[in-house]
């Protein structure tokens, strides 16, 4: 009985062990918000899952499917394949079974060779497209495969002189205007009328210049030799690395590999019919930016091991969903048309060995509600179907962008069934309740999604129904308190008494407002106060550090469980020490008169008004509303100039200085703060260095 049960128990792992090898494996995720206009990658459930893979076995061909450039998917969901390192055209029917290999031939029936194609299309006639890179053509067939026309070199004078024509990709918009990207070209793409006549480049990127970039281009004008220009090197726009129309006839276009340092901005465009970009990206305070600033891409890779990524492909869905293919990491990514990544799935890595994952991923075709991806490694192409959680997103979310926000109710609450991590279905509910006038859930769901916008809606609604509903008694709480302070000024003017009499403490709090004579008072008259030197910079410490953890959900700039205090203390309590010490002994071999103990207890007192500022900014920043974040930080830059214009005339009084060699002296002061950083920093990596040696020597001795 025993070994019946252990045998039915095997054979049960064995099973679900190989259905789990042949299923897919590869993870699903999605990139949100998070406070500090920052975003990071968190798994969720898929949307798109991978059901099958079509080879040359599954469609009943004796040769594999080697070379694989491109793949086409009409309207009707029937499917061209592209192998262009064979000259191979293969068609598939809409249920993935074999059509026929499509043979191409000339006016004298016989076989042309477009060995090195790398793109394919077939136009709503059923005209066949080839983009024969190798020999500089466009092949335009009938649906057998008959050439009916040749689009070579445009012989026009829009053609720059050093043009290479190498024709990767083919579309054609609804009036029959014809594009072709050329490999390598940062013109744009080739526009060709309905005729096939040349009108010239369409769509071009643009390069971002600043102002250091201007100066260069001046000074090597005028600067310029033989031999200069032979090394100068020319910031180029990036080519499109692929192409297509969504449903209103813009283009959508992807370009290739990124730079470590630009990941990427700006990868995936959608330009409108006089070649301008239109897309753009929702911020989360409601306005909006342009999709040339958004990254597309992963930066939240590590740096020490970052691979420039690749888009190649690119498709836009019936319902403006944009699906891009990155050929580095083999990932598809879905964005909405305000760039919000929707999910990313896929990977291998360049390995591939499951279901769903790649190793050299070429082309993306999407056929009715299906992704097909074609790799040409592994000679097949891999079919991604909608999962039931995949058509709730996007239905939801089509109809959040379209203002549509109570008919998406019902369908973000069972998004949420499936994903309680979805920020969308947050933030379409976020909406949904503030119109509905459900106040406190619409505050909820906004702080979830970190939707500033609804957030700040929602929260001038409940502060004005708070103080519509309290108006009688907040009115006579602030009488009471105005009172109060009237008679308790009265009353001790006439008694003739001071609430705070001891002088250092009122040369702290005369500081702010009177700072050549407290300073003075300071250096001469001994007022100064160790004590309540340490007393200030404790409060500046944890000013700070409630500034960060403590902030309205409006003010909050840092995601909490990255903050580490420590950091904190090092910019706050570390760098007053930092520049009392060395402010101390630059100075004191620049003739200076004041003491360590002055130049320490002189620093904190300038730090008084901005530590005020950061209590009170606390407890505002729980009641303000967004629009005032303008306000509350250009009073805080004026406090900061306040605190520094302080700082100056106090080193000046302690030291005796003038201002010029008080300029001079703090040059000199900054130079010698960073040397220290810098040896500090030096000395701890030797330190750690060493304990690392001394540890692998332990472990040495240990083991043997």
């Amino acid at each position: 009985m025993f070994k019946r049960i252990m045998s039915i128990v095997i054979i049960t792992v064995m099973i679900i062990g190989t259905s789990l090898t042949a299923s897919a494996i590869s993870d699903s995720y999605s990139r949100v918000d998070v406070p500090g206009e920052q975003t990071e990658l968190r798994l969720s459930r898929e949307m798109y899952s991978a059901t099958n893979s079509i080879t040359a076995t599954s469609l009943g061909l004796n040769e594999k499917l080697e070379g694989i450039t491109d793949i086409f998917s009409d309207e009707a969901g029937n499917i061209l394949l592209l192998c262009g390192n064979k000259s191979r055209i293969i068609s598939i029917n809409n249920d993935y079974t074999l059509d026929k290999e499509i043979t191409v031939t000339d006016a004298k029936d016989e076989e042309v060779d477009f060995k090195g194609a790398m793109g394919i299309y077939r136009d709503k006639n059923g005209d066949i497209y080839i983009s024969d890179t190798q020999n500089s053509r466009i092949l335009v067939t009938d649906g057998d495969g008959k050439v009916k026309n040749i689009l070579e070199t445009p012989k026009s004078s829009l053609i720059p002189e050093d043009f290479l024509y190498q024709p990767v990709n083919v579309i054609k918009d609804k009036k029959g205007y014809t594009y072709i990207l050329s490999l390598g070209c940062y013109y744009g793409a080739l526009l060709y009328s309905p005729e096939d006549e040349f009108l010239g480049f369409y769509g071009a990127s643009t390069v971002e210049a600043n102002a250091l970039d201007t100066l260069s281009y001046f000074w090597d004008k005028l600067t310029s030799n033989e031999v200069k220009k032979s090394n100068l090197t020319r910031k180029l726009p990036y080519s499109f690395s692929d192409f297509c129309f969504d449903s209103e006839g813009y283009m959508v276009t992807c370009t290739g590999s990124t730079s470590k340092n630009e990941y990427g901005t700006g990868q995936i465009r959608k330009i409108s019919h006089n070649g301008s970009e239109i897309m753009y990206k929702r911020t989360l305070t409601g306005g909006s930016v342009d999709a040339s600033t958004v990254n597309f891409l992963e930066n939240e890779r590590d740096e020490d091991y970052y691979t420039p990524q690749d888009l190649v492909a690119v498709g836009v869905s019936e319902d403006d969903y944009i699906f891009a293919l990155d050929r580095t990491n083999g990932i598809i990514y879905i964005f909405d048309y305000e760039c919000n990544l929707l999910s990313a799935f896929g990977g291998g890595y360049g390995s591939g060995e499951q279901l769903g994952t790649f190793v050299v991923p070429v082309s993306l075709a999407l056929s009715n509600d299906s992704v097909l991806v074609a790799d040409s490694a592994s000679c097949s192409i891999t079919v991604f179907e909608s999962t039931e959680y995949g058509k709730l997103i996007r239905k939801a979310q089509t109809l959040y962008l379209n203002d549509d926000y109570d008919q998406a109710a019902e369908i973000w609450e069972k998004v949420l069934d499936l994903n309680r991590n979805c920020q969308l279905a947050y933030r379409g509910l976020a909406m949904v309740y503030y119109n509905q006038g459900d106040y406190e859930a619409a505050l909820e769901a906004a702080r979830i999604a970190v939707d500033y916008s609804v957030y700040d809606m929602a929260w001038k609604e409940i502060v004005a129904q708070f103080l519509t509903d309290n108006f009688v008694l907040i009115a006579i709480l602030f009488l009471l308190i105005i009172a109060t302070l009237i008679f308790l000024i009265v009353y001790l003017k006439k008694k003739n008494k001071k609430l705070i009499t001891n002088p250092k403490i009122l040369l702290m709090l005369k500081a702010p407002f009177h700072p050549f004579q407290s300073f003075d008072d300071l250096k001469y008259r001994k007022l100064g106060s160790m004590k309540l030197a340490v007393t200030i910079t404790v409060l500046f410490y944890v000013s700070s550090v409630l500034n960060i953890i403590s902030a309205g959900f409006l003010y909050q700039n840092t995601l909490l469980r990255n903050y580490n205090a420590l950091f904190t203390l090092a910019s706050t309590v570390g760098l007053v020490l930092l520049w009392s010490v060395c402010n101390w002994l630059v100075c004191s071999m620049f003739d200076g008169k004041g003491y360590l103990s002055e130049v320490f207890i002189s620093t904190t007192y300038t730090l008084v008004p901005l530590i005020i500022f950061y209590f009170v900014k606390v407890v505002l920043s729980n009641f303000l509303p967004l629009s005032t974040t303008g306000l509350i930080g250009a009073i805080e830059t004026v406090i900061l100039i306040y605190t520094l214009f302080m700082l100056c005339i106090a080193m000046m009084k302690v030291h005796e200085y003038d201002f010029f060699k008080f300029l001079l002296t703090t040059i000199v002061i900054i130079f010698f703060m960073i040397l220290v950083v810098f040896i500090i920093l030096m000395g701890a990596i030797l330190v750690k260095q060493l304990w690392t040696f001394l540890v692998s020597v332990y472990e040495e001795v240990i083991y043997r």
